[in-house]
């Protein structure tokens, strides 16, 4: 599934939050990634993945940069709770294994490809109405990712303003 069918990544998008999810977790799959599951009394990973389904990024490396910076500057965390996320042992797995593969020049390479990209969110952040909440009320899975957005003036980038030249 290429990034312009995700239909999450349209501004408009009419899923429900919960079929944004599991839209983005089915594009997982095409891609030959596992999808991972929150253990019991849990929803960092689902949390996380509402974050790309609301920003409408998927989950290539430049997009996950991107994602850094929507999490930064456009949501409401607490640090410890979000510390959590990547004390996950499939997290840490992730981080070992791109390290092996291009260590910390990989990601000083990454993050300044990635400076227009990083710039153009921000620049959405600072028009926000209100941040969106990490650890969002349960009720808003089944609401429409346009009225989510739109009442909180996430403006979403297009697939043009996400291309990172990759």
């Amino acid at each position: 599934m290429s990034d312009m069918n995700l239909r999450y990544q349209q501004h408009h998008c009419e899923l429900t939050l919960s079929e944004g999810v599991a839209e983005y977790r089915s594009y997982l799959r095409d891609i030959d990634r596992e999808a991972m599951a929150d253990g019991e009394g849990s929803r960092l990973i689902l949390e996380h993945d509402v974050t790309h389904v609301i920003f409408g990024m998927d989950t290539s490396l430049e997009q996950e940069a991107g994602l850094d910076t929507w999490l930064l500057f456009g949501c409401q965390f607490k640090w410890r709770y979000l510390r959590g996320y990547s004390q996950l042992p499939e997290i840490k797995a992730l981080y070992q294994a791109l390290m092996a593969e291009g260590g910390w020049r990989l990601f000083l390479q990454l993050y300044w490809k990635c400076l227009g990209l990083k710039w153009r969110i921000f620049r959405r952040t600072r028009r926000m109405s209100q941040k969106w909440p990490f650890q969002f009320p349960e009720e808003w899975l089944t609401q429409p990712i346009s009225e989510l957005r739109e009442r909180h003036g996430i403006d979403i980038l297009t697939y043009e303003e996400r291309d990172t030249g990759d």
